[in-house]
């Protein structure tokens, strides 16, 4: 059954399918003719060819949302990838820079303030010692602006990270919603032929009390956080 969290998350189109009368009255003249048959002949979903139909159908329709999700995704996939790169870059780039600052930003030696440069000889002491002051006040805001750019490129990059999770996330719940309905859709067919197949079955007893309620499950990737199947969680979990 589609919860309620997956239903707010996708809006109302993804509500529950309806089984038209055209589709009851199908399901119940197969129920009558399969009892008539001596069918089912246990209680697993291959022991008629009504509930083949309708696990075939439901296996296909898991399949083809998942493969939709991963065609949606993929240019997120690739973006998200490219944006870890670029925050590796940027946090070597921060961390080098904070070091690069921290040596910068050691206070210049008495000797370091009394340097003269070329041209310097006969300017005064206060005077040489200002500009070396000033050279050196120069480097670590220089220092100070290179880590806080750095920094920026990290945060911006985060930013953009957590907008494409997003986004996945959000597909993610579109199509864990619509295999949700789709099986409960199944379902709901499949417990009409039930209820038409038990009546007047000489198995009404097993029919009713040992009728497996888990032939249509939803598959293993529809309960993940993230959608990102392997070929054997395909389709429909066994």
């Amino acid at each position: 059954m589609t919860t309620r969290s997956a239903r707010d998350g996708v809006g109302a189109r993804y509500r529950a399918l309806p089984v038209h009368w055209p589709t009851r009255i199908r399901l119940r003249l197969h129920a009558r003719a399969d009892r008539r048959a001596g069918l089912p002949l246990g209680m697993d979903a291959g022991t008629t060819p009504v509930l083949q139909d309708l696990l075939a159908r439901h296996g296909d329709a898991c399949e083809r949302e998942r493969t939709r999700y991963l065609a949606d995704v993929e240019p997120l996939t690739v973006e998200l990838g490219r944006l870890e790169a670029e925050l590796t870059r940027a946090r070597t780039t921060v961390a080098t820079g904070r070091l690069e600052h921290a040596r910068t930003a050691v206070p210049p030696t008495e000797a370091q303030l009394a340097r003269r440069l070329a041209g310097e000889q006969g300017l005064p002491e206060a005077l040489v010692r200002q500009r070396r002051q000033t050279e050196h006040d120069r480097r670590v805001a220089a220092a100070q602006t290179a880590v806080d750019e750095a920094q920026q490129a990290v945060d911006a990059a985060l930013a953009r990270r957590a907008q494409l999770e997003a986004r996945r996330r959000h597909r993610a719940e579109i199509a864990r919603s619509r295999v949700l309905r789709y099986g409960e859709f199944i379902r709901r067919q499949a417990a009409i032929y039930r209820r038409a197949l038990a009546r007047r079955h000489p198995d009404h007893e097993a029919l009713v009390h040992q009728w497996r309620d888990d032939l249509f499950p939803p598959p293993a990737w529809a309960g993940t956080d993230v959608l990102v199947p392997s070929s054997r969680e395909a389709g429909v979990a066994a």
